[in-house]
């Protein structure tokens, strides 16, 4: 039986040269046992979830989010509706047409963060880089939906592997750094709030890759790779490890910094064409970031929350005055 102590290299199965070529750059699929453990068992779950749900309550970490399932590739997350915070919500999910998350469940139970520490040791040592001193947050989540429903086109800032543990579902991945897909002022609007910025163009969907997953495979999600996700015709319960790194939330601040100055009238470099201007651009954001990161927010967005806050009276004075 595998438990939160287990051995992870017994766990996963990977192309070490393949996930040394396209780790934090391509998506790619590998082989897991995770779907054995029994942390990760519909019933464990539904007690998770409930945990989750008074906790959050609370504003101490977890987050149980019950939603109603989406349907469509192009839809936006705004369009699935509340729904109750029942205490079976995950047990009846076989006929709810729903979707829901257990975002940072290490912070319900410590079992998970002792896995997900294994888990993120044992990727350092496959992707030969010195990865767990770059990581400035990171977080299990647990994602559980109806069958066929559909997770909208969007993308993440984190690095990201989604390991399927019940069901089937087929996931499209589109290359992170295709700007005709992702235009550089939609991942500007992301990172200054706008969770639906990405914008499917169906013309495009050729550019993508479609990973089949089943209890046992999982897949590698880089940072800006765009995606969507389509459950099969049973309950579908998948883990996803993810993670910010120093040099993805260096890019988000660059991000941020472009979009107000697009907002000023001005032209700004994408990332990347200058290590000097990124160098100012990020490091201003990073002075005004929390250290060290407790959370997403503070890892993202902390950097422009203080500048909004500092930037304040002068709106106010200026509204006051016109």
């Amino acid at each position: 039986m595998i438990t939160a102590s287990s051995n992870l290299e017994r766990m996963i199965s990977v192309d070490r040269a393949e996930f040394r070529e396209k780790f934090g750059r391509l998506p790619f699929s590998l082989s897991h046992r995770l779907h054995e453990s029994p942390l990760f068992a519909l019933e464990r779950l539904n007690a998770e979830a409930a945990k989750a749900a008074m906790i959050a309550k609370a504003r101490k970490g977890p987050k149980f989010v019950n939603k109603s399932g989406l349907s469509k590739v192009d839809a936006k997350f705004a369009d699935a509706a509340e729904r109750a915070q029942v205490v079976n919500a995950v047990s009846e999910l076989k006929d709810s047409g729903a979707w829901m998350k257990i975002s940072n469940i290490c912070a319900v139970n410590a079992e998970y963060r002792v896995l997900l520490d294994t888990m993120l040791r044992e990727i350092e040592r496959v992707a030969e880089v010195p990865l767990i001193d770059n990581i400035v947050w990171s977080q299990m989540t647990v994602f559980m939906a109806s069958p066929n429903v559909v997770t909208p086109y969007h993308i993440d800032h984190e690095q990201n592997f989604l390991f399927q543990i019940t069901g089937d579902k087929e996931i499209s991945l589109f290359p992170p750094d295709d700007r005709e897909l992702l235009p550089d002022t939609e991942i500007e609007r992301f990172y200054t709030g706008d969770i639906n910025a990405a914008r499917y163009r169906e013309a495009l969907q050729p550019r993508g890759t479609v990973f089949k997953l089943r209890p046992g495979v999982a897949v590698h999600l880089p940072s800006l790779g765009a995606h969507w996700v389509r459950n099969g015709a049973d309950v579908s319960i998948s883990v996803s490890i993810n993670f910010c790194t120093r040099e993805t939330d260096r890019r988000a601040h660059v991000y941020q910094m472009n979009h107000y100055l697009r907002k000023l009238g001005l032209k700004p470099r994408p990332p990347g064409k200058s290590i000097m201007v990124d160098t100012l651009k990020a490091g201003y954001l990073d002075l005004l970031s929390k250290h060290p990161a407790k959370s997403y927010d503070d890892a993202v967005y902390s950097g422009i929350y203080r500048q909004r806050a500092l930037l304040a009276p002068l709106r106010h004075f200026r509204k006051e005055t016109s």
